[in-house]
């Protein structure tokens, strides 16, 4: 029996990996912890762990057997499918949960932005710094969402070539 296609386990378990990451998201604001500024680096493990899930279930419907492209191409599509779902969620959530949920998110990165104000302006200019600050005024719910799919998609493009270098294993050689 062949394995399944790459993408419907990537969708799978992309979505057990979104929904468990929204989830952590909504413990860390209703403790007190802003979930997208430096709390959303405690939920790292929540889509690695879900990745070697993903790939050593695709292993196994596979006879035990992966190569390295095959378990990249599934980590990574679990990442993104379940950064995809987090990001819609998170929009959902500041459209229809908490109202001023971009606010502060706002906020909390212009605070941050002027705590570390004169390393910034010695590293990129004043003039790129003030250009900086007027963005953030301009960013959109839509542009948050975007981000943390964008995050969430890269770290799955980073962690996938790690998780497939250790979870791949070749078929032995028959030829003989």
């Amino acid at each position: 029996m062949p394995p399944p296609p790459v993408f419907r386990t990537a969708l799978n378990y992309g979505a057990i990996s979104g929904l468990a990451g929204f989830v952590f998201f909504l413990l860390l604001y209703f403790v007190g912890i802003f979930p997208l500024g430096y709390g959303s680096w405690l939920g790292i493990w929540i889509p690695i762990v879900v990745m070697v899930m993903a790939t050593k279930n695709y292993r196994e419907l596979n006879g035990g057997y992966i190569s390295y492209w095959t378990a990249w191409r599934v980590g990574f599509l679990t990442a993104a499918c379940g950064g995809f779902l987090f990001g819609l969620l998170v929009y959902i959530f500041g459209k229809i949960g908490v109202r001023d949920f971009l606010d502060q998110y706002k906020a909390i990165n212009l605070e941050a932005m002027e705590k570390s104000r004169a390393l910034a302006v010695d590293f990129m200019g004043e003039r790129m710094y003030d250009d900086a600050v007027e963005n953030l005024d301009k960013l959109t719910l839509s542009n948050v969402a975007m981000q943390e799919f964008m995050n969430k998609s890269f770290g799955g493009m980073l962690f996938g070539l790690i998780t497939a270098a250790i979870l791949q294993k070749k078929q032995p050689d028959s030829s003989f």
